[in-house]
């Protein structure tokens, strides 16, 4: 054999296994869309955890459950991430124990104990938005229904508000029925935000790679009931990840502010030869539709100026993420 070819075979032979180590790779960058949980592609449910219709029910009205839904990949989170998911738990008051919104390396199947640990007490490289509906005193709970971010970098995780809580807020009087949360990491923040997904309820500095030891994790939520019961349910879930470039939709002249001077600017870069261009598609995107165009121009006018028109989709008022994955981007703007 000559020199020659022998060199062409190594040089195939590393090709062939530099794909293979990417095809077999198990984090990936994912956007998640679930409107319903009708189908339960890439989901894996584990305990007490069933399709109930068109929700995942992670806990029946009996006591002593416990059980979880995750990706059934690993997603890769370090670049960032932005999650609304809507939830609801019954009754009101009453029942116990609550739900967690969870990133685990751990296994694709991990689950702890019910009741007041949550599933979760124990588990190693994780960190979890607990949802707490009951005072447990043996973990420190705070003598109303919560939120709380739980984390332990380095040591296994813990349901204890002392031992492991990062952030708690105690404001609202129930945490319980239909709710809409939001969770955003960006830079190294990260944030908690319920029904109002504008302005947080917890915000934190964090590594997540000190908390998982790895740029990725299994994602989902658990329940769990204890000697009480409640029902745990979720009913739809959208994760956007990967980072990408953060923007105010309908801000296009990049001034942090939309107001009319971002109409005419809009109008100018269409139509205007010369003008700046807008340097931010998404932002520019008013409908959301995945281009730019003049109905764009015309949506932001109606937003701005005629009571009762159509909403503006997020991200309204605050950086954030584009929730719809299409060809156009945000190239350059003022967002972190």
């Amino acid at each position: 054999m000559s020199s020659c070819t022998g060199s062409l075979q190594r040089i195939l032979a590393t090709d062939l296994l530099v794909l293979l180590l990417l095809a077999t790779s198990p984090a990936v960058h994912a956007d998640l869309d679930y409107p319903d949980f009708l189908d339960m592609t890439g989901l894996t449910l584990v305990g007490s955890a069933a399709q109930s219709g068109d929700r995942v029910r992670l806990t029946p009205a009996t006591t002593g459950q416990v059980g979880a839904v995750y990706t059934s990949d690993q997603i890769a989170l370090l670049d960032g991430f932005d999650t609304t998911f809507t939830y609801e738990i019954t009754p009101i008051t009453g029942g116990a124990d609550g739900m967690v919104f969870i990133m685990q390396n751990e296994s694709p199947t991990s689950l702890y104990s019910n009741g007041g640990p949550l599933g979760y007490d124990g588990m190693l490289n994780s960190l979890v938005v607990e949802i707490d509906t009951y005072v447990n005193g043996n973990f420190n709970d705070p003598p109303v229904q919560h939120l709380s971010i739980h984390g332990r970098a380095t040591a296994p995780n813990s349901a204890d508000e002392l031992f492991a809580g990062l952030a708690i807020d105690t404001t609202l009087p129930n945490v319980t029925g239909l709710r809409t949360m939001r969770v955003t990491y960006i830079g190294n923040t990260f944030e908690v935000y319920l029904d109002d997904l504008s302005v947080p309820r917890m915000s934190i500095q964090i590594d997540l790679l000190e908390h998982l030891d790895s740029d990725s994790a299994w994602v989902g939520f658990i329940g769990s009931t204890g000697g009480l019961t409640q029902v745990n349910d979720v009913l739809s879930w959208f994760m956007f990840t990967d980072g990408g470039t953060q923007f105010i939709r309908g801000d296009i002249n990049d001034d942090t502010s939309v107001n009319l001077p971002d109409a005419i600017f809009s109008l100018s870069a269409l139509f205007v030869p010369g003008s700046s261009p807008a340097t931010c598609l998404d932002a520019a995107d008013m409908n959301d539709d995945g281009s730019f165009n003049l109905p764009d121009a015309i949506y932001l006018l109606s937003a701005l100026f005629v009571p009762g028109s159509p909403a503006v989709p997020d991200p309204v008022g605050s950086c954030g993420a584009d929730p719809t994955d299409d060809s156009i981007d945000c190239v350059l703007n003022n967002c972190p």
